[in-house]
């Protein structure tokens, strides 16, 4: 009887508590504990290590300064776009708006090679300036902080631009409306109203540029590296590499500490949206600029941007693909599919495919399935502590990858659970990346669940398992398709984790591709980059469908 009484809920909680335990609890604990200790006993050494090195606290102010400058650069160019597209009569707005979010649904360091292909001391536009002025050396350096800002800029001005474009097609134009019958012109109706409503948004698209820039490895790897320019990201790569783990989980400390302020100001900024009382999910129906003669002038400018941002990158990173050698000159005999069939046939390229959609299917399943469960926690069964479990969960949303990797090997790399030198080390710091993006996807499918379908279902009789076999999980079906690809394909290219994991047989795509082009075999990176972005442009697509258009290009 007492058995019939108990709430088998509680079990799910049980086994949900225990993953979050296993995966982030414990490795991120062992991060922040390891980093006061030297010998096994508790010391600041590390962290005076880092103060008083100043090629350290440099790599701290660098990855600071790198990442403001891109937040800035980010604000700036998402707010104009996003105004451009959103609230003016431009032509072909849809296409534009597609083409713009396509260079971030690619990997960073992809877009970093690309950069390094079009205006590197060898790159297709370096060579095309250097033919059309006459000049020597081409005036810039990719290999420089300011190729690191500008690459990181170009990756993550997106996220600015969604979240003002959001803003600005939920805000109600009455304020503007009544100013404009005031006789107010359009630049103060801009400056004096539109700009001060979505000025939250930029700042939150900003903080989210800024975190991003401040945990991303593998653009200032590629880029900064080489100019011997080091921010924390890079810093901490190269502790491991000497090894020196207390130095590294310092390091680590420090980025988690920059990134946790930069969340907790995005959370501030989001808390206070309730101010702006004028932007809400009612229909309304912004009126668009007039932009009268400048309209195609405004078209064409937006028109090549897109070229410059969207599509040049991966025509260079086909184009050198299908060259034969790097640098040949750009004529019919230089072509060849020759890199593409070295792909096929080179070994650790197919054992390293094999372990990317190995670890990205596993990743995708293993997270939906504990996301879903932890959501139903929370969201319908409203248990006590089920929003505890759910902040853990999302946790690592707000660590850096580079961390999480670090917290992997302290945790698992010791007997009796000693998985480093395995894939599965590499999956657990996968599920620990992506169990948010899991948890926050059918956290908002769940919601659009009605309670009364489950209660209906346990008055009818039906036991717990049951009720999720019949009732919730076909429901909230589609969106668990979508959120399966959304961790699927990042986890299919994701380099940050893996670089950092990886040892012999348990390479991924993204480490291949960053290995052969740090050892200059760049045609053959970029033949193999050039299978992988068809493949992630075609998911991209098929999520778009899914979610009917709310994500995806």
């Amino acid at each position: 009887m007492a058995l019939s009484r108990f709430d088998r809920r509680y079990l799910l909680m049980g086994a949900a508590g225990l993953f979050v335990l296993l995966v982030v609890v414990y490795p991120l604990w062992q991060v922040f504990y390891r980093s006061f200790l030297d010998a096994g006993v508790f010391s600041l050494k590390s962290y005076r290590k880092v103060f008083s090195h100043p090629s350290y606290y440099r790599a701290l102010f660098n990855s600071v300064w790198v990442s403001c400058a891109t937040s800035l650069l980010c604000m700036l160019l998402g707010t104009l776009l996003a105004f451009l597209v959103v609230r003016t009569d431009v032509p072909f707005k849809r296409s534009l708006r597609s083409l713009l979010v396509l260079p971030y649904a690619l990997p960073s360091f992809f877009a970093a090679i690309s950069w390094i292909q079009l205006l590197g001391p060898q790159g297709y536009l370096a060579r095309f300036f250097l033919h059309l002025s006459g000049w020597e050396a081409a005036p810039w350096n990719i290999y420089s902080a300011g190729g690191i800002v500008f690459v990181l800029t170009v990756h993550y001005f997106i996220l600015v631009f969604i979240t003002v474009a959001g803003a600005l097609e939920r805000m109600d134009a009455s304020l503007e409306e009544a100013a404009r019958a005031s006789g107010a012109g359009t630049y103060r109706i801009m400056k004096e109203i539109t700009l001060p409503l979505v000025l939250p948004a930029i700042l939150a698209g900003g903080l989210l540029a800024f975190i991003g820039a401040l945990a991303n490895f593998g653009i200032p790897a590629l880029l900064g590296m080489r100019a011997r320019f080091f921010v924390l990201t890079t810093s901490i790569y190269y502790a491991l590499a000497i090894p020196d783990f207390g130095l590294a989980t310092a390091l680590s400390g420090m980025l988690v500490a920059v990134a946790l302020v930069s969340t907790a100001l995005q959370f501030g900024l989001q808390k206070g949206e309730g101010r702006y009382t004028v932007i809400s999910g009612k229909s309304v129906h912004p009126s668009e600029l007039r932009l009268r003669s400048m309209r195609y002038p405004l078209f064409v400018c937006v028109a090549l941007f897109v070229l410059l941002i969207s599509i040049l990158p991966i025509v260079s990173m086909v184009l050198t693909a299908l060259l034969q050698y790097w640098g040949a000159p750009l004529r019919a005999s230089s072509f060849t599919l020759h890199n593409f069939a070295y792909v096929a046939q080179f070994e650790t390229a197919r054992r390293a495919i094999a372990n990317s959609f190995f670890l990205a299917a596993g990743a995708a399943t293993a997270s939906m399935f504990v996301g879903v469960t932890i959501s139903y926690l929370h969201v319908k069964a409203k248990l006590p502590g089920s929003r505890a479990l759910d902040f853990l969960a999302t946790l690592p949303y707000a660590v850096p990858h580079t961390v999480i990797a670090i917290a992997m090997i302290l945790a698992w790399s010791r007997p009796p659970a000693s998985l480093y030198g395995t894939l599965w080390i590499i999956l657990v710091a996968y599920l620990a990346v992506y169990l948010p993006f899991a948890v926050r996807t059918t956290h908002s499918t769940l919601q659009q669940v009605h309670n009364s379908l489950e209660e209906a279902a346990r008055v009818s009789g039906a036991r717990l398992f049951a009720r999720m076999r019949d009732v919730i999980v076909p429901l909230a079906r589609p969106g668990m398709i979508a959120g399966w690809v959304l961790v699927f394909l990042p986890a299919l290219r994701e380099l940050t984790v893996s670089i950092l994991l990886y040892t012999h047989e348990t390479e991924t795509i993204g480490v291949v591709v960053y290995n052969l082009q740090d050892a200059g075999y760049r045609e053959i990176a970029a033949a193999l980059a050039s299978i992988v972005m068809a493949l992630l442009i075609f998911g991209s697509v098929a999520i778009r469908r899914l979610t009917g258009g709310v994500a995806g290009i």
